[in-house]
């Protein structure tokens, strides 16, 4: 079966093209510090996978299960193994403003990510909408981080000032494979977002920006699954490492 591409409504994203497991290494990409940039600029077409990856359950009223299963005394899900589960918008080590309290239930929607089917990697290249990383390169470099198994790479993300909700992004390696978030030897397994983040670019037009790292365990194919209050996206990308 080859990957579904489908154009889902509300997200900008910005991915060059390529395929899973080739390429140079690349050093990732994001904003300067001080930079001024648009989101939400470009054209481009992208890959929005139909398949799931994820079976869902029900957590509880108003707390979809993202498939991971339940975790314990919050009725969301557990984070997957070799991850450490997200607090809420304090977790993310570069938060400022509101750092408090966490997502809505809402925007945690069952994962939609491709499966894999043995075919290139179906970069996202483009699409409209509100959000977006911010220039990655077609092999987003990763590098080896001291007392951990986890590799990183730094990617901002921007979001356009006509949408000033939360944004809730996880994701996997396609055919299976955690992706986490954060510095630390051991990464969490979400990010929540909220006010713009310490050191982020400055963005046109009232919009917010973050400097985050993506941590994973091998070069390969992944996805990133965006949500905010009105739309839902999946990012695909190749990590070289």
């Amino acid at each position: 079966m080859r990957f579904a591409a489908v154009a889902a409504a509300g997200l900008l994203v910005t991915v060059a093209l390529g395929a899973c497991g080739a390429g140079a290494k690349h050093s990732s990409s994001a904003a300067s510090t001080g930079t001024e940039t648009a989101a939400g600029t470009g054209t481009a077409t992208s890959s929005t996978p139909s398949t799931t990856s994820s079976s869902t359950t029900s957590s509880g009223p108003g707390q979809p299960d993202d498939g991971h299963g339940k975790r314990a005394g919050k009725g969301l899900s557990a984070a997957p193994s070799g991850l450490a589960q997200t607090a809420g918008y304090g977790t993310y080590e570069r938060c400022q403003g509101t750092c408090t309290g966490a997502v809505p239930a809402a925007l945690r929607r069952p994962l939609k990510l491709p499966s894999d089917d043995s075919g290139p990697c179906p970069i996202t290249i483009h699409t409209q909408g509100p959000a977006a990383p911010h220039e990655l390169p077609a092999g987003v470099g990763f590098h080896t981080v001291d007392g951990s198994q986890w590799l990183q790479a730094e990617v901002t993300w921007t979001v356009a000032g006509s949408y000033a909700g939360p944004l809730l992004i996880r994701g996997e390696m396609v055919g299976g494979g955690a992706l986490g978030f954060g510095t630390g030897a051991t990464p969490y397994d979400e990010l929540q977002l909220l006010d713009a983040g310490e050191g982020a670019p400055r963005i046109v037009g009232n919009g917010r920006a973050w400097i985050t790292d993506t941590r994973i365990r091998t070069g390969g194919c992944y996805a990133y699954q965006v949500d905010g209050t009105s739309f839902s996206e999946v990012v695909v990308f190749r990590a070289v490492d």
